[in-house]
């Protein structure tokens, strides 16, 4: 009877261990969006558990997002009410175990250790400071000066020991500093903490997948251009930097990143109803309007932002899964990510760019030409970033990318000091036209040369923006020597460009002449 009520009391118990539990698993993956991030937890469930609690979860992320999902197969796990719950990190000591805290502890406990070894150390000199010799009548001189010997010696090794006990502390004091500084700001930055408790009924053994987002956490893209000039070919590299401040370090996790952006809307703003009225006449004493045209259209900005980025090229292949709306990388094997804000830095892939070689330049806004590596637009989606610039190899500089929803992508690898550009002054010429002069009228001529100084044939593109009339009251008429390839280039009306093959040692002139006419009495905006 004894031996049966013993394993009754110990079923019992196991069966108690069965119906609640409390742990917080491990961190599985994380999906890392440039604004935020998925995060994975797998979490241990046994056999007729009735109730789990996962502690220790970081207060950042968002609630509504939390998902527990059961695996497939087997017996359905069935999961019941889910709620969370915040203390403060102050309550839960048993939470105080990440590697920062374990590193602490380790160096608290060898600060300790050498506190106490000193505090042997001044007991013993203590001791020798007090000790009484005997006097000269009651023992020899010979045993009196080994005596003497003896303690200065011990006094010495004590002292010295003592000392370098010393240096070690400071030492340890040194690298304690920033830990705890960083402890204290991670503390401060997450006060609270989380606790998930769940109803389940579990038939077997599994692991749950617990799921929440957070808004801590991120990557940004950086990309590496490599122009090779003698084949045009242009070797684009994309990177990312990776960083996370969620509160919980994110240890051996299979880590994916995504271009997809949640915090971009979601939906577009609903169309409304374009209405037409008359307004009601001006009173005399209100001063007539001044009818302002818009300026014609600036040519595009051919200098490139110059933003500063680092990046560590760790070498390692990742795969690259494109969807039909966003592009994941996943990092190969498991990563570290510790939750310091730090930045880590991962290489994703590389692709070849058939491109055209060519030296664009604008001379009206600045005599000088810029080699452009012009491709069609590369597949996928491609994140605006900061972009690095190597041109044979050397690195000329930095930019950045930002496809847009071009068709082509242009990649500027500096300037081109062996293609010459210069522009004439600009000639203007005024008179009165039309019946009784009522009309005004502006003749205005530009004219560049552009020469290659190369040893081979370059393609040079000459951009130029001509006048627009936004008004039927003016009228533009424009006569370009030779004629452009282009009068409305990337269907921006009133760029146009030129075309040019230019031999080793040739020269090019190209002029663009206008006539603006307007009514004598009007006052045009964009007159340049």
């Amino acid at each position: 009877m004894k031996k049966t009520g013993l394993a009754l009391s110990f079923l019992s118990a196991l069966s108690g261990l069965a119906v609640a539990q409390t742990g917080s698993g491990r961190i599985e993956q994380v999906l890392v969006y440039p604004g935020g991030a998925t995060v994975e937890r797998l979490v241990p469930v046994k056999a007729g558990q009735q109730q789990l609690k996962i502690a220790c979860l970081p207060a950042r992320f968002d609630s509504d997002s939390l998902q527990l999902s059961a695996p497939e197969g087997g017996g359905k796990i069935n999961i019941g009410e889910i709620t969370v719950q915040s203390v403060e990190r102050a309550a839960a000591p048993e939470c105080a175990s990440s590697p920062l805290d374990a590193r602490i502890r380790t160096l608290e406990d060898q600060r300790a250790a050498i506190a106490a070894e000193a505090g042997a150390h001044e007991l013993a000199l203590g001791y020798l400071k007090n000790y009484t010799a005997p006097s000269s009548g009651s023992a020899p001189i010979a045993a009196i000066s080994a005596t003497a010997e003896t303690l200065r010696r011990t006094s010495l090794d004590a002292l010295q020991k003592q000392n370098a006990l010393q240096r070690q502390k400071e030492e340890l004091e040194r690298q304690l500093a920033p830990l705890i500084a960083e402890r204290d700001r991670l503390t401060q930055a997450n006060p609270q903490l989380r606790t998930v408790t769940v109803r389940l009924a579990t038939p077997r053994d599994a692991e749950l997948r617990l799921s929440y987002r957070l808004s801590q956490a991120g990557w940004e893209p950086v990309y590496r251009a490599y122009l090779d000039t003698e084949t045009g070919k242009v070797r684009l590299e994309r990177h990312a930097q990776v960083a996370q401040n969620s509160g919980e370090d994110w240890s051996g996790v299979k880590l994916r990143l995504s271009t997809a952006q949640p915090r971009q809307a979601s939906g577009m703003p609903a169309p409304y109803a374009w209405t037409l009225d008359l307004l009601p006449p001006p009173s005399a004493d209100a001063p007539r309007p001044t009818a302002a045209y818009a300026a014609a259209p600036a040519p595009m900005a051919q200098r490139a932002e110059v933003t500063g980025s680092r990046v560590a090229d760790l070498g390692f292949n990742v795969g690259v899964f494109q969807g039909e709306f966003a592009t994941e990388f996943e990092a190969p094997g498991r990563v570290n990510v510790m939750a310091d804000g730090q930045r880590i830095a991962f290489a994703l892939d590389s692709l070849q760019l058939d491109s055209r070689l060519i030296a664009r330049t604008n001379p009206r806004v600045e005599a000088q030409a810029y080699l452009v590596a012009e491709s069609p637009r590369p597949a996928g989606v491609w994140p605006a970033g900061a972009m690095q610039l190597y041109r044979d190899g050397a690195f000329i500089g930095q930019s950045r990318l930002n496809v847009g929803n071009q068709d082509k992508l242009d990649l500027f690898f500096g300037r081109d000091e062996l293609l010459r550009v210069s522009a004439e002054p600009v000639q203007r010429n005024a008179a009165n036209t039309g019946f009784i002069g009522s009309r005004a009228e502006q003749k205005i001529s530009h004219v560049y040369r552009i020469e290659n100084l190369h040893k081979r044939a370059f393609a040079v593109q000459v951009l130029e923006a001509s006048p627009v009339a936004r008004h039927e009251d003016i009228k533009v008429q424009a006569l370009f020597d030779p004629k452009p390839a282009e009068e409305a280039w990337r269907k921006q009306p009133g760029v146009v460009a030129w075309e040019l093959s230019l031999p080793a040692g040739g020269t090019q002139k190209l002029s663009a002449d206008y006539v603006i006419s307007y009514p004598k009495d009007a006052r045009i905006s964009g007159m340049r």
